[in-house]
């Protein structure tokens, strides 16, 4: 072999090591399969749950939301918000009706290509009944939130109590990773009882088939379809637990991406003792590169040279 077309191998060789070394370091990179939304508050309230939000992926920042809150007094409360494109630095500043909350320099939990989701308790804040804005002020330069979305616990004596459960995490359904669903439980659930489901996907898009189950029963297709706003979507259904331990199933159909980050599940209650139990927060590992990720990168990479040497 000449020396010449050596040395330009030797180069491309370099080129393709460089290229691939994101995908092993935490910065830009693959950054985790991240975790399964598991229970992180759970009880029973006379009142109501409030779950909303929005309004998908626009660039502004900062990023407004306005939530109209129900009459009565804020028992729990948590804010989300999805972020695209994070990376290793980015924080987010999150203010309630004017009132500062707190800058986060790392997000809760993040997965796939910087797929963040940062959580935030907004118990003892200025949120109100009636309307209540929130804004987010990114430090992302190439993305920002997906939209925010606000959980909260409503206490109101006049009404009948609630069981609940509010489940969160981040996991990457990704034809990369090569997982295809993920599935998300709540214990404690009254068989035959009428509930409503709300569920925060991020990263869906309209037209690539994806499904939802619970218990079993399918409760939608194509769910992510960018329907509240570009890939964000909050969904809501009617259900009704077939046993004492319910499980959501996500699957990921036709979708490139789709990452399951918030399950709230409302039911009516058997028990009128008020309660409310938080569960430690979990943490999830970087994980392994996907194999297929780092086959094709290299295939590339040969295929690139192969081509020079044929030259």
């Amino acid at each position: 072999m000449h020396i010449g077309n050596k040395i330009l191998i030797a180069g491309l060789l370099g080129v393709g090591l460089l290229f691939l070394l994101p995908f092993f370091s935490g910065n830009g990179g693959w950054q985790g399969d991240g975790i399964p939304p598991y229970t992180i508050a759970e009880g029973v309230v006379r009142g109501e749950v409030y779950v909303n939000g929005g309004h998908g992926y626009t660039g502004e920042n900062p990023y407004l939301q306005y939530f109209e809150l129900p009459p009565g007094e804020v028992r729990y409360a948590r804010l989300y918000v999805p972020v695209w494109n994070y990376d290793s630095g980015d924080g987010i500043q999150v203010t309630v009706n004017g009132k500062k909350l707190a800058i986060k320099q790392e997000p809760d939990y993040v997965s796939a290509w910087g797929t963040a989701l940062y959580c935030l308790d907004a118990n003892n804040t200025s949120l109100r009944a009636g309307l209540n804005e929130v804004s987010v002020l990114s430090e992302n330069p190439g993305g920002g939130p997906y939209g925010i979305t606000l959980a909260a616990v409503s206490e109101n004596s006049s009404l009948p109590p609630v069981r609940f459960w509010i489940n969160e995490g981040n996991y990457a359904l990704t034809y990369t990773n090569k997982k295809d669903s993920v599935t998300s439980t709540f214990k404690g659930t009254s068989p035959g009882k009428n509930a409503s489901l709300h569920t925060l996907l991020v990263a869906g898009t309209e037209g690539e088939r994806d499904e939802l189950y619970f218990d079993s029963v399918n409760i939608g297709n194509d769910v992510g379809n960018s329907s509240q706003g570009k890939y964000f979507d909050l969904y809501s259904v009617s259900v009704s637990p077939k046993g004492t331990e319910s499980i959501l199933c996500f699957e990921r159909g036709d979708e490139g991406y789709l990452h399951p980050c918030v399950a709230v599940l409302v039911s009516e209650s058997e028990s009128d003792s008020e309660y409310l139990k938080l569960h430690e927060q979990k943490t999830a590992k970087g994980g392994q590169v996907p194999f297929s990720v780092i086959v094709v990168s290299l295939l590339a990479c040969l295929a690139v040279i192969l081509r020079f040497r044929k030259r």
